[in-house]
């Protein structure tokens, strides 16, 4: 058997655009009839999906897999960190939640269970593509910890490929941050190219500059990325602090999480972050996303009086939507008799919907296909549930054919709750929410948006050193 080649891109700090030229990678090396995977081994990141198969993955790895084409399993990302504040995550291994971890904890985990588990799964996918992209965490000099490195310098030289570092321009010493990365990374010896990104102007004015990192670290540039408005989804909270424009309002919560929800908004342009009461004016609709922490989140409401905001907005007949945590949100009472989220036994919810939710100690990761009506506009298309939230009684009527998945529409017809996660890409629940209709179906945009940056990324690097 010929085993696959690996590619692994790597960055010298986070935001340096690993993830995005990987992704390109997965599908200029798809368009050439190559079988292809991405692979990060550790991903930190508060926006996961569910895969086909019922396993939690980060939603960039689910990104990159599209391009890819391929349906992706919990392989191409085996560790996947949730942070919950307090020095703790939430710890998915192989898919699976392991339940909340200190640093400690699960830095101890990486060292002795994860690294091993990584290695073979790489090879594995090795032996299954001729190609794997795979993706490198954070910064790939990050001295103080080598010792529990999983995504680095350490898995190029463990499984044999080639190292490409990528430095963002627009951050400052790019030059500095190509050479110091590589002389303090941990095996320096598997950088054989480097791309510097996001380049505004003239490239040409860095001839100089590139020819001294050559030359001082041995590494040859791979090319010059110029900086792009095409828009993708992002991969964490730093890719969507950015408020668009419009009357649809998000409720900008601590704990915030899966923020790819709000992709087609961002993609036309949509959205205003709420984060205290001032921010309430002139809106047609809220939506409530998910949280990592409902209890907190809710806590925040009421400190800054935006639940009394919301209740009275709903009272005047404004659409709220809410998501998974927002969904619990806007319930009568939420239960927690094992502990599992909260540390008091029950709390009250914001009582916009006639329905309870307690908490169960298996977490639901799954995903759905949906089909109903809303304001009598069709809603149909595929979802996913993340959630330790269950709902043990709902006196509202649903939106989804035979009650599945299980949703909740107040008697007035203006607020809404469902634990679907992508449900705004549905056509029918965007115009609802905003009034207006989406450019093209959001897979059709996605796409066309993978297709332009990967062209665009195609352009600007010299593919046959690769090759």
């Amino acid at each position: 058997m010929v085993r696959g080649k690996l590619v692994h891109v790597m960055g010298t700090q986070s935001n340096a655009g690993k993830t995005t030229i990987a992704m390109a990678l997965c599908r200029i090396f798809s368009n050439m009839g190559y079988k292809v995977t991405p692979f990060k081994a550790m991903n930190m990141s508060l926006n996961s999906i569910s895969t086909a198969d019922g396993y939690e993955i980060s939603r960039s790895q689910w990104l990159q897999s599209k391009a890819a084409r391929i349906s992706p399993d919990w392989r191409v990302n085996p560790v996947l960190l949730k942070p919950e504040g307090a020095g703790t995550s939430q710890v998915i291994f192989k898919g699976k939640s392991m339940g909340s971890r200190t640093i400690r904890d699960y830095g101890e985990f990486m060292k002795e269970h994860a690294r091993n588990v990584v290695k073979s799964t790489l090879m594995e996918l090795l032996d299954e593509y001729d190609i794997v992209i795979a993706e490198g965490s954070g910064s790939a000099a990050e001295v103080n910890l080598f010792d529990r490195d999983l995504s680095n310098t350490w898995l190029t030289d463990s499984c044999g490929g080639i190292g490409i570092l990528v430095g963002n321009i627009e951050n400052g010493g790019v030059f500095a941050s190509l050479v110091g990365t590589k002389e303090l990374s941990q095996f320096p010896g598997v950088f054989k190219y480097f791309i510097i990104n996001n380049m505004f102007g003239r490239s040409d004015m860095l001839r100089s500059g590139i020819e001294l990192v050559e030359q001082r670290t041995g590494m040859s540039c791979l090319g010059i990325i110029p900086h792009t408005d095409i828009k993708l989804p992002g991969e964490d909270s730093v890719d969507y602090r950015k408020d668009f424009s419009g009357n649809v309002g998000i409720i900008a919560y601590p704990h915030f999480e899966n923020y790819s929800d709000l992709d087609p908004l961002r993609a036309m342009g949509i959205g205003k972050y709420i984060k205290k009461t001032d921010d309430m004016k002139h809106l047609r609709c809220i939506i409530l996303p998910g949280s990592k922490n409902v209890y907190k989140d809710l806590a925040f409401l009421k400190e800054n009086g935006l639940d009394r905001e919301i209740i009275n907005f709903a009272s005047r007949g404004g659409k709220i939507l809410g998501i998974c945590g927002g969904y619990q949100m806007l319930s009568r009472k939420i239960y927690d008799p094992d502990g599992v989220q909260m540390v008091e036994k029950c709390i009250d919810g914001l009582g916009l919907l006639n329905v309870d939710f307690s908490y169960i100690k298996n977490k639901t990761v799954k995903q759905v296909e949906y089909k109903g009506k809303l304001d009598k506009r069709s809603v149909h298309g595929t979802g996913y549930e993340i959630h330790y939230g269950d709902v043990i009684e709902n006196n509202e009527r649903g939106i989804f054919d035979d009650g599945y998945p299980v949703s909740s529409l107040n008697t007035a017809g203006n607020v809404l709750g469902t634990n679907v996660h992508g449900l705004m890409e549905s056509e029918g629940i965007f115009q609802w929410i905003t009034g207006k209709k989406p450019a093209s179906p959001y897979n059709e945009q996605l796409e066309s948006g993978i297709n332009e940056l990967s062209n665009h990324i195609l352009s600007s690097i010299r593919l046959p050193d690769i090759l």
